[in-house]
């Protein structure tokens, strides 16, 4: 199997956002990309509506896209991509939540300082202090 790399995954990204962006439907897109532990890629656009309230976003679908094609999945690394040019952004706090609970040591790509390149960060240090229900 040919290694995936974080750059790949960047790649992916965006040129799934060049093949379905389309300028007069969205406002603004994210396509997530998602490499699991066992090296399967998923990719996955937002699903914007007129009603930002009720929006999906790209990473929660494609952890849910992983969740049903693998039976044990595990992210290992996960990227956002926003626009056209595109750029790295990073996962909102409803995001941070879904990825730490499908891959609590999952690396997360983030935007550099200067919001063109990118680096890596573990999604534990994204989310410090996570909730987690206490069942007796």
């Amino acid at each position: 199997m040919t290694k995936i790399t974080t750059q790949n995954l960047v790649d992916m990204a965006k040129d799934l956002i060049e093949a379905r962006y389309q300028k007069e439907g969205h406002h603004s897109v994210v396509a997530a990309t998602l490499l699991t532990k066992s090296g399967h890629v998923y990719q996955a656009l937002n699903t914007g509506t007129n009603q930002p309230s009720v929006a999906t976003c790209a990473e929660i679908i494609a952890i849910g896209m992983a969740h049903t094609a693998e039976k044990d999945m595990q992210i290992d690394t996960i990227v956002a991509v926003r626009d056209v040019p595109s750029y790295v952004i990073s996962p909102c706090g409803k995001c941070r939540e879904y990825i730490s609970d499908y891959g609590p040591k999952a690396k997360v790509v983030l935007p550099a300082k200067n919001k063109w390149g990118w680096t890596i960060g573990n999604i534990g240090d994204l989310l410090p202090c996570k909730y987690e229900k206490k069942i007796k």
